[in-house]
């Protein structure tokens, strides 16, 4: 066991200084300088007790952001050291997504986000002519009425800060599964999966590929947005032993709340699709409650 511990150290370390390889120095110096500018704004725009400030802070973090992505091979440079994002590498390793948010004061959250390609992958292509290094994503959430039937791009985005990413294929196309939070409003949270696609090597999100089998849905759904209690929390997330979308179920606590979110919390049941056929159909309650 330690000595397989030593050779998972051994990849990761030769992984890492494999990738700064491909930063030359005056790169890898811009790029350190542009981090620790980031770093100071990041603090800004989380701690600071305006709220003009703080979303000051954010579109300025966006923009230094966008600068360093600009930078030859700046895929490659790790921005692990800042707290105040998340960053999700596809798992072919065919880009990145950077995401952010700002509290507002009346409770819900700005989002803020980042789509990063890989240079390796855009220099497989055929045609390069329409795509570009990175997207950065427009959050419209608030002007989004019906986001579970609805196809958006990178400047019309249903904002969320994203904390996994699954892949999924079928018949020559590639759906990549974003599992993020929103903090909706002060009374509610929401949990979403969206479906990243690239269309013309154009960035997409959602498409109809989750089949819900309820008469009340009479198509598939693009996405899918749970809305619950901010006291309550929700489980949705891929499962590890098997190739489940795994739900919590979450139940207002009376039958004359069904309606209002700000009551919903989890009922300690699950939910779970399979991947069939291009589809996520989902088959009803997970009886032997594995959700690893």
């Amino acid at each position: 066991m330690k000595f397989k511990w030593i050779l998972l150290l051994l990849f990761f370390a030769t992984t890492v200084v494999s990738a700064q390889q491909k930063i030359d120095s005056l790169s890898l110096d811009t790029l350190n300088d542009s981090r620790l500018r980031l770093m100071g704004m990041g603090e800004r725009m989380i701690h600071s007790r305006d709220e003009q400030e703080r979303l000051l802070n954010g579109r300025n973090f966006l923009i230094t952001l966008g600068r360093s992505l600009r930078i030859k091979n700046a895929y490659y440079y790790e921005y692990d050291s800042i707290p105040y994002m998340s960053i999700l590498k596809s798992p072919d390793n065919r880009f990145r997504i950077i995401s952010w948010n700002i509290a507002l004061n009346d409770g819900r959250f700005h989002y803020f986000g980042v789509i990063q390609l890989n240079p390796s992958y855009i220099s497989s292509l055929n045609d390069t002519s329409n795509i570009k290094n990175f997207y950065p994503l427009i959050d419209r959430s608030f002007a989004i009425k019906n986001p579970l039937d609805t196809t958006l791009g990178p400047d019309y985005w249903w904002g969320a800060a994203y904390y996994a990413i699954h892949k999924c294929e079928y018949k020559n196309k590639t759906y990549y599964l974003l599992f993020g939070w929103n903090g909706s409003t002060h009374m509610t949270n929401k949990k979403v999966v969206d479906v990243l696609y690239f269309e013309n090597n154009l960035p997409r999100f959602g498409s109809p590929i989750f089949s819900m089998n309820e008469a009340r849905f009479k198509r598939p759904l693009k996405r899918l947005v749970y809305e619950f209690s901010n006291k309550g929390t929700m489980t949705l997330k891929i499962s590890n032993k098997k190739n489940y979308l795994i739900v919590e179920n979450i139940v207002p606590p009376r039958q004359q709340d069904y309606g209002k979110p700000e009551t919903y919390l989890s009922d300690g049941s699950f939910e779970y699709f399979i991947w069939k056929k291009g589809m996520w159909e989902k088959k009803g309650l997970l009886k032997d409650f594995d959700i690893e």
